[in-house]
């Protein structure tokens, strides 16, 4: 399976937190599914991660920064993104021609946005909503 997640799920998914977006992360690439993403989102990823109060409170240095987006690097399809789109993560999907959508993000909920993804075989879900799935296969 092949599943890009937005910005917010990385940024709950470094490595220092304990959370369902770190554990989602962990079993989609121990169970040899693919992440996708492009290196737009990861380094919006990294940006937020930068802010103070992230910093602050889970304690990241510049060196967990580096590491977890080499990590997200290594791990993932890269997919190179055209500028000139203006949905990222929904061109990250198609691009990567990707199974699965994991996101909070209400405007991908939208019984529009929804039926588009569907028209190209891409499930949108929470990842609350995935890692069960993960865990059974």
């Amino acid at each position: 399976m092949k599943i890009v997640t937005d910005a917010t799920v990385l940024i709950r998914a470094h490595k220092r937190s304990r959370g369902l977006a770190r554990r989602l992360l962990h079993e989609n690439l121990e169970r040899g599914h693919r992440l996708v993403l492009s290196n737009e989102m990861i380094a919006a990823a990294a940006k937020v991660l930068r802010y103070p109060r992230f910093k602050d409170l889970d304690s990241l240095t510049e060196a967990d920064l580096l590491e977890y987006t080499q990590y997200l690097q290594n791990a993932a399809d890269i997919v190179v993104l055209d500028p000139q789109y203006s949905a990222p993560v929904l061109q990250m999907a198609e691009r990567g021609e990707a199974d699965v959508l994991c996101t909070h993000d209400g405007d991908f909920y939208d019984k529009d946005l929804l039926s588009f993804c569907l028209s190209r075989g891409i499930e949108v879900c929470t990842e609350a909503t995935l890692l069960p799935r993960l865990i059974r296969q």
